[in-house]
């Protein structure tokens, strides 16, 4: 469906700037790493942004704080040359620990004015039973700062007006209510190479196992498709992500 009452939906094939906002720094990668992929591949430019530090979430307790944002950074940086990945912006709250969401909020409409994107992706907040507090909160700060960023009340003092940027819509991944299932049959390799690069969260054993978790899984979202490997996205346009309450099938 390409209009709804004369609204216009989202081609994400046209992107050319995406702002990729993930809670921890390997979230793009295993869900969305394929179409990611794929869409700076047809032009599209890529930049990351993630909420946490990901001190939480690293194996090797004998790293000081320091060793491990260092090898954090390696990590994303491997697997950003195998993604297409041009920018890395990292907002530094804690990882699994208190956020304050205004805050956070605040720093994401604030990179949306300076980056102005085209196409924002992130976590489906409204996924059931999604348990992670990070996840939750970066999905909701992102929606509602794709439909507040725009009022005045919410530009900084040395921000001026937009004029001409026209914000397409945000692509939700680990959703339970997917309107596109992506091909990504020609780059799984690409998008497995990339997940290999966590080594700081993940042992030599659970890279093996998230790569195979994450195939079978693209398979399974392309069952029913022409093509063998697929991500499930949930694509919406800013005029859905407030008081429009049938955007489960668009």
């Amino acid at each position: 469906m390409d209009t709804i009452a004369g609204l216009k939906f989202p081609d994400l094939t046209l992107a050319k700037r995406i702002l990729a906002i993930q809670p921890h720094y390997d979230d793009n990668d295993i869900a969305v790493g394929g179409t990611l992929h794929t869409l700076w591949k047809q032009g599209a430019e890529l930049i990351y942004l993630t909420v946490s530090d990901d001190l939480a979430g690293v194996i090797h307790p004998e790293w000081t704080k320091d060793e491990a944002l260092y090898q954090l950074k390696e990590n994303q940086d491997q697997a950003a040359g195998m993604i297409g990945v041009s920018k890395q912006i990292h907002l530094g709250f804690p990882d699994a620990g208190e956020i304050n969401y205004f805050d956070l909020r605040k720093a994401i409409i604030r990179q949306i004015l300076e980056i102005q994107p085209d196409f924002i992706f992130t976590v489906d907040p409204w996924t059931p039973y999604e348990a992670h507090n990070d996840h939750i909160l970066t999905g909701k700060a992102v929606a509602e700062a794709a439909i507040l960023h725009t009022l005045p009340v919410f530009r900084e003092e040395n921000q001026q007006e937009i004029m001409g940027y026209a914000f397409q819509g945000v692509v939700f991944y680990n959703s339970a209510y997917p309107n596109m299932i992506f091909d990504i049959s020609d780059v799984l390799e690409a998008k497995q190479n990339a997940l290999r690069a966590y080594s700081a969260q993940f042992t030599p054993d659970g890279l093996q196992a998230l790569v195979a978790q994450t195939t079978f899984l693209a398979s399974y979202v392309a069952r029913d498709e022409p093509f063998k490997h697929g991500e499930a996205i949930k694509i919406v346009a800013p005029w859905m992500l407030h008081g429009v309450p049938i955007t489960k099938q668009l």
